[in-house]
């Protein structure tokens, strides 16, 4: 896709003031917002809005609304100082670099340079053995911030899940724990509901699962499980339900038995026939996670669902469940 402006953007940037734009965006992003009020809400706001001249930022507490012109403006800015910094010709403070990357990656989260100029300076205060805690959670509420706003491309950004999972690590390393429930709900959840299938949110939950020791609480297993009710075609959340499960012997044979009847009860009580549930239930009735009478009750569930069936697609998911399931199950 082009990135080329066109002449009505490239008309309206001459008329503004980069400088003005740079600054209130910057002041909402590297604001000394606590750690303990949660997350900006961001969205980016079009022409549609008509913002009064020389105002770059709506502001409602956590909501925030920056202008799109104004951010490409600052965006403009803030890659120029960077540049300047990196090849030697103009020094920056680390507050400005951290005001400069910030818009940088607001506008584009895949800027590599940018959240590795980032990285660069927290290591830099850790090897001064300065506290960096505060930095450090300054940092994972800004990059949980872009990861679970209402962003074009952010939710399911390598390159910000990658930095994610370089914070969790160097916090391990100074022995500040994660909340991996909370790191669920908050994060994982959220970006995974602001883009379905989200592939990087669901790999960086199970980096959480195991970084923690590989210990699934019954409280995150509770948790998983009601999201994939609420979203029951995400074939994602499935996925990450049965890896939880899947973890040896920190899930008995009882848990996953009770699991997949709530999960059959949901598909009968609703009559569900799309593939992501039924995935699910294939792999969990073959696996061995579970006994006769559960694989019973897929069957039956099934043959039911089947005979009320009348469209070709939803007809062709559950015979094919039970194919795969008769073809790979684990006989006891």
């Amino acid at each position: 896709m082009s990135r080329a402006l066109d002449k009505h953007v490239l008309a309206a940037l001459q008329q503004q003031d980069p400088s003005a734009a740079y600054q209130a965006i910057s002041d909402v992003l590297v604001s000394s917002r606590s750690p303990s009020e949660g997350l900006l809400e961001i969205e980016i706001l079009g022409s549609t809005h008509g913002l009064p001249d020389g105002v770059f930022v709506l502001q409602d507490g956590p909501a925030v609304g920056v202008s799109k012109l104004g951010l490409v403006g600052a965006f403009l800015a803030a890659r120029k100082m960077l540049a300047a910094h990196l090849d030697g010709s103009l020094t920056r403070t680390d507050d400005e670099l951290s005001a400069a990357t910030a818009i940088i990656l607001l506008m584009d989260p895949e800027y590599l340079t940018a959240a590795n100029t980032r990285k660069r300076m927290i290591e830099a205060r850790l090897s001064s053995h300065e506290d960096a805690s505060e930095l450090l959670m300054k940092e994972k509420q800004f990059v949980d911030s872009l990861l679970t706003s209402r962003l074009h491309r952010h939710t399911k950004s390598p390159t910000l899940w990658s930095h994610r999972r370089w914070l969790l690590c160097t916090l391990a390393s100074l022995n500040m724990p994660t909340d991996v429930l909370a790191d669920l709900i908050n994060v994982v959840f959220v970006a995974g509901e602001r883009h379905p299938r989200n592939y990087y949110a669901w790999c960086h939950a199970r980096f959480l699962i195991r970084q923690a020791g590989e210990n699934s609480s019954p409280d995150v297993l509770e948790a998983v499980k009601t999201w994939c009710f609420k979203h029951h075609t995400d074939i994602s959340g499935w996925s990450f339900l049965y890896f939880l499960l899947n973890l040896g012997e920190s899930v008995d044979i009882s848990t996953s038995s009770l699991i997949i009847s709530q999960v059959l009860a949901l598909v009968e009580s609703l009559g569900l026939t799309n593939e992501s549930v039924w995935v699910f239930l294939r792999t969990m009735a073959a696996s061995g996670l579970t006994g006769d009478k559960e694989y019973g009750r897929f069957l039956s569930a099934n043959q039911d669902i089947l005979g009320g069936a009348s469209d070709d697609t939803d007809m062709r998911v559950l015979r094919a469940a039970v194919d795969w399931c008769e073809t790979y199950r684990v006989k006891a």
